[in-house]
């Protein structure tokens, strides 16, 4: 599908290093009932990082290339336990879909892989959400793709399209590894969303350190802003 882009690498070691060693030390914190996907933080177009999650997104963005629409990016943290899913359905914003029952979807939706987890791969479906929001289409998805969990790969996707987390590789009778054998106990990620605007309150809000701590405490390197809008 050449709506699904996918980059081997991403990151440049040192600094991917570092952003997986934060994310692993925030651990279970706001898991609870999937809080982790309903906590969501903006960075945007021209600010300066200040922590490591803001200046890896700086160097995404390269890869992603969202276009000259983009303003910002909202980012949040992706931690699934083993054998655990997520069901499938399109980003969108979630404070303004509960306000208003309006949807509306970022430019591009996009995932950093930041641990092995061959259990657990993502899947993007050719499948949009219909003006009523209660349907598919088409409604059988006719084409899709499956990625696995492999460390420092990043698949960027139009941010209207269908995916979820399926978890294959936790049923037994296929010979996989039981948990805590060969897998962490978390399947981690950093997911991005590219914007041309920002999403609501109370869902995405600042990042100010109070929420995963362990992010604000990892150093970075010689800060640098972020890309810039274009010019008008």
């Amino acid at each position: 599908m050449d709506k699904i882009n996918l980059f081997k690498d991403a990151l440049p070691i040192s600094p991917f290093r570092r952003l997986a060693r934060a994310v692993q030390a925030v651990g279970t914190e706001r898991m609870e009932n999937m809080g982790s996907y309903d906590t969501t933080f903006w960075f945007p177009i021209g600010a300066t990082p200040t922590n490591i999650v803001e200046e890896s997104i700086s160097k995404l963005y390269e890869l992603a290339r969202p276009g000259p629409k983009c303003i910002g990016m909202e980012w949040w943290l992706g931690r699934l336990k083993f054998g655990e899913e997520l069901p499938f359905h399109t980003d969108r914003d979630r404070s303004l879909r509960h306000q208003t029952g309006q949807i509306v979807h970022p430019l591009w939706s996009s995932i950093l892989y930041l641990n092995r987890f061959p259990s657990s791969p993502t899947v993007v479906l050719d499948q949009v959400l219909s003006a009523d929001g209660n349907s598919w289409i088409p409604p059988v998805a006719e084409a899709g793709r499956s990625l696995d969990a492999v460390p420092n790969h990043y698949v960027t996707f139009r941010g209207d399209l269908r995916h979820g987390v399926v978890a294959n590789g936790s049923k037994k009778q296929f010979g996989h590894p039981k948990k805590n054998e060969d897998y962490p106990e978390l399947r981690l990620t950093l997911l991005v969303n590219y914007w041309d605007r920002r999403p609501s309150a109370p869902n995405c809000r600042d990042y100010d350190g109070t929420i995963y701590p362990a992010i604000q405490s990892e150093k970075i390197s010689t800060p640098a802003r972020s890309p810039r809008l274009p010019a008008a």
